[in-house]
């Protein structure tokens, strides 16, 4: 009868041994190891192998720098900073610790090197420009959760379609969509989410012409550009309306409380008074050059055979309904 811990009939002391062994083992590495010791080039591979050398980079660098470094009489914080921005660099650029605690390194690196205190690097990380960030990216993954973005340019989509299919409202449905989006995310993943939307739109037209269909696979090739272009120039345009659009916007609410402290700040309102009448010209002029440039009055007929209120009805109808919390329930 064979023991728990054997297999194959194999003795209890085989357990022990390791499972995988090496398959192949040369002369060379049988003769060190059977001497007690290992290659060079062995050890160097064992050695590159760990991220022990990209993490003591980083305090290696900084202790140089402190120790060589002379700014000049500047003093021994501006020294010391430059040091522990080279530990910080190196432990980003190597990989060496996951990044999270690279970017809070900072926190205890300032008050241990006499930069800054601790409780002025804490406010720092939790500024409210930085909480601005974090909310924007957390709103947006709700919104990829959930699949808003495809809801909103599947029913807005429906609403401006038509029957037969009018190209222009088609195409404001799509680039309003994005637009409204945009402004309360990022830009940029605003334009990775919807971007599958449009294309997903665009896959129900043929992609080869037949015979006699060189004119309709022309003009569903226009569209089909406008479509594309779009989506990328209304995430721009809709970025411009609120703060959150846009990262350059935030950037800018920080440098203003920071070089003026003095003047009234820039709020989400303020900002959205001044940015949407501009966002909202622009996207007027958006669309009317898309249309001017790729629609036409052949672009109609072109598209109602392969796009009707139907297909996106049915789409709309796979997504389901939106799922709520048991607590909400």
């Amino acid at each position: 009868m064979e023991k728990p811990g054997s297999f194959d009939g194999s003795s209890s002391e085989d357990a022990g041994t390791p499972l995988l062994l090496p398959v192949h083992r040369d002369d060379a590495t049988t003769t060190a190891t059977a001497g007690g010791r290992r290659p060079a080039s062995s050890r160097l591979r064992a050695l590159l192998a760990h991220k022990y050398p990209a993490i003591a980079s980083g305090p290696v660098a900084c202790a140089a720098i402190c120790a060589l470094v002379d700014l000049g009489g500047a003093g021994a914080a501006p020294r010391n900073m430059l040091g522990v921005l080279a530990w910080v660099f190196l432990w980003w650029v190597t990989d060496a610790v996951p990044l999270g605690v690279a970017s809070m390194a900072p926190l205890f690196l300032f008050p241990a090197f006499g930069i800054s205190s601790a409780d002025s690097v804490a406010k720092a990380y939790m500024d409210d420009v930085i909480a601005l960030v974090l909310g924007s990216f957390i709103l947006a993954l709700a919104i990829e959760r959930y699949h808003i973005h495809r809801r909103l340019a599947l029913n807005i989509t429906l609403r401006f379609c038509g029957d037969p299919v009018r190209p222009s409202l088609l195409l404001l449905g799509i680039t309003g969509t994005t637009a409204f989006v945009s402004m309360w995310i990022h830009n940029t993943a605003c334009t990775v989410m919807m971007m599958p939307v449009a294309t997903g739109i665009l896959q129900r037209f043929p992609r080869g012409a037949g015979a006699g269909q060189e004119e309709e696979e022309q003009e569903v090739r226009r569209f089909s550009k406008a479509v594309v272009l779009g989506v990328v120039y209304a995430s721009a345009v809709g970025g411009m309306a609120t703060l959150t659009g846009t990262g350059v916007n935030i950037i800018l609410v920080g440098m203003w409380s920071a070089y003026f402290p003095e003047k009234e700040p820039i709020t989400f309102s303020s900002w959205m008074s001044f940015g949407l009448p501009v966002a909202l010209a622009m996207f007027l002029a958006l669309w009317v050059t898309l249309c001017f440039m790729y629609c036409s009055n052949n672009t109609g007929k072109a598209l109602s055979a392969y796009l009707d209120g139907s297909h996106l009805r049915r789409e709309l109808s796979l997504l389901g309904t939106v799922p709520f919390l048991p607590c909400l329930q």
